[in-house]
């Protein structure tokens, strides 16, 4: 367990990648319960017009994940114009799909750094305050993929394995110093950044509002690991520990391939020219 953080009295929440998806329904949540819940992506007029969807004093700032001294800018700005920050949830993400070779380098670059590389700068800005003041939670969206890796997902899935690791053995640094860490875990969503991707047999996309809750949750009982569905934690127990052969038969029964490598190619397309052009 991570130390648990009480939810809401007012304390600052910062959701990266909050203009829309899951990132804005983790804010709404948060706010529900009292957080003081930051509104900020790479695009300022998107975080405005997210926040002001919520409320009219919601603080909306720009950043770029993938830039350290955004970030660092970002950690200031905010805990000078709103306060000290409590809940920091690296929700920032992107997830284009298809087969490795057929990826533009450039484009896995831009993956290893927003969900990964983005998720430890991050936690380098706002981690300090945290721990002089003794106090804080860190929250760090992966995705289930992280641990049951998909085809035309190679690098998604990855970079979501190594914020696992991540986050685990940081748990591990911060004992004792009041901050804990969590980590989310969700299945395919039903979020723009899925849009045109068809589900395995026999599952259904999660919503953004059930991530949402699902991080709450984890910062008000520090807990480490969340997947989303709950009841994926034990299919994917389950599943690693099987033979590889029975696995890849599991695989094509449930028709996996579907997530990374099927789907709505012109929906897909456009996703990752989005991706290529951010």
């Amino acid at each position: 367990m991570s130390s648990a953080v009480s939810s809401g009295r007012g304390g600052v929440a910062v959701v990266t990648g909050s203009a829309r998806g899951i990132g804005l329904a983790i804010v709404r949540e948060l706010r529900r319960v009292g957080y003081r819940a930051v509104v900020c992506d790479l695009d300022l007029e998107a975080s405005r017009a997210a926040a002001a969807s919520i409320g009219t004093d919601v603080p909306a700032f720009a950043v770029d994940v993938s830039d350290a001294d955004s970030l660092d800018a970002l950690v200031a700005d905010v805990e000078r114009e709103v306060g000290p920050i409590e809940v920091w949830v690296n929700n920032a993400g992107v997830m284009p799909t298809g087969r490795f070779l057929d990826s533009p380098r450039e484009r896995t670059d831009i993956v290893i750094d927003v969900d990964f590389r983005g998720v430890v700068d991050a936690t380098r800005s706002v981690l300090p305050g945290m721990i002089e003041r003794g106090h804080g939670c860190l929250v760090n969206i992966a995705s289930a993929t992280g641990t049951k890796p998909m085809a035309g997902l190679a690098v998604y899935s990855g970079a979501k394995a190594a914020v696992i690791a991540f986050s685990t053995a940081l748990r591990r640094e911060l004992r004792h110093t009041g901050v804990g860490v969590s980590v989310i875990l969700p299945y395919l969503a039903a979020t723009p950044m899925g849009a045109g991707i068809t589900a395995q047999r026999g599952f259904s996309p999660v919503t953004a509002e059930q991530v949402a809750a699902r991080v709450l949750k984890a910062i008000t009982r520090g807990t480490l690991i969340s997947y989303v569905p709950a009841s994926l934690k034990l299919g994917a127990a389950v599943f690693t520990a099987l033979p590889i052969r029975v696995q890849d038969w599991l695989d094509d029964i449930l028709d996996s391939d579907s997530i990374g490598l099927g789907g709505d190619s012109a929906a897909r397309a456009a996703y990752a020219a989005e991706v290529d052009r951010d």
